[in-house]
């Protein structure tokens, strides 16, 4: 069973400043990592709504999946792989869901679209890792790194304004 959301809010363990740490070597290889933690589902909202304007992050990832799609259509057929990404989102849907909706109402938050958000980037996240396992990448590939946050139970908002975003 994943921890899906349940570390949001938390002080980052040592173990996940480490995570994060490897995480950004693969992302931003000699860049200072700076680490900013969100506290509450408020933050991260703002935080969303805020970095909708700053596309790098997003444009980078996309730039990655789109490499790792051609390597893995050289390994399995286009729609071997189309099946393969549409069964995991809807293996992992509700539950993400559930869980995301879950902790946004523990948290007090009356909006439902922040879990839908969180819903969105985690699916998002574990397509990309299989992606990459697809591709022939192993478990140092940045997607695998950042699902491996997610799983954990934390929400990594991404690479912005040279800072590492997570709650």
């Amino acid at each position: 069973m994943t921890a899906w959301f349940a570390r949001v809010g938390l002080p980052l363990s040592l173990e996940e400043e480490a995570a994060i740490g490897e995480l950004m070597r693969g992302v931003a290889p000699g860049a200072p990592v700076v680490v900013t933690a969100l506290m509450s589902w408020q933050e991260a909202a703002d935080f969303v709504r805020v970095a909708a304007h700053d596309s790098t992050w997003w444009d980078e990832e996309e730039e990655e999946r789109e490499l790792l799609w051609m390597r893995a259509a050289e390994l399995q057929s286009e729609s071997e792989l189309l099946e393969r990404a549409n069964a995991l989102t809807f293996e992992l849907d509700a539950e993400v869901h559930a869980a995301a909706s879950a902790a946004a109402t523990a948290a007090g938050v009356a909006d439902t679209s922040i879990a839908v958000e969180a819903t969105a980037m985690a699916l998002l996240a574990a397509h990309q890792s299989a992606l990459a396992g697809m591709a022939g990448e192993g478990s140092g590939h940045r997607f695998v790194r950042k699902y491996a946050l997610f799983a954990g139970g934390r929400w990594p908002l991404g690479y912005h304004s040279a800072r590492f975003v997570i709650f």
